[in-house]
């Protein structure tokens, strides 16, 4: 029962990273192109949530599961990132700092943990490979360049992006 329980709880923190991405892209909405690469973002997370689903309901668990302290640990790194987005006034740069922290925290690590076990047809381990295979820091870097994020970001991300 303890692994159902965690796999919800992480298929719950994908959403919350897909909601993030969803409000970038409304809070962007003037900038089409803009707009649409964090539609893009939620919906990788969405994908990563769905292949959580999967594990949960046909009982494929990882054998080392994240324990308390990494998921109150995410779950405080949601809470401040989503209370920054809150703010009424959200900028470029803010933006693309909320989705470098958030994709720096253990998120992404722990996603890849819990779908280590998945196995089955072709079709189920080619999309596995290809959600382990995303970069996101890659993605971001090519947009924060694209839709001209200060030189600071960039250059966060070009560090990211290669240890990524």
């Amino acid at each position: 029962m303890k692994s159902i329980q965690i796999y919800e709880g992480f298929i719950q923190f994908e959403e919350r990273s897909a909601e993030l991405y969803f409000e970038f892209s409304v809070r962007f909405h003037d900038n089409n192109a803009l707009s649409w690469f964090w539609v893009e973002m939620a919906m990788e997370e969405k994908q990563h949530a769905g292949m959580l689903q999967h594990c949960r309901e046909a009982g494929v668990f990882a054998e080392e599961l994240p324990d308390e302290g990494q998921i109150q640990k995410l779950d405080e790194v949601f809470r401040r990132l989503e209370a920054e987005i809150a703010a009424p006034e959200l900028r470029l740069d803010r933006a693309f700092d909320i989705a470098i922290r958030l994709e720096s925290s253990e998120i992404n690590d722990v996603y890849s943990q819990l779908t280590a076990p998945i196995e089955g047809p072709a079709y189920v381990m080619r999309k596995k490979i290809e959600l382990a295979a995303e970069n996101h820091f890659e993605k971001l870097f090519d947009a924060a360049r694209k839709f001209g994020a200060s030189p600071q970001i960039q250059t966060r991300l070009a560090k990211l992006r290669s240890s990524g």
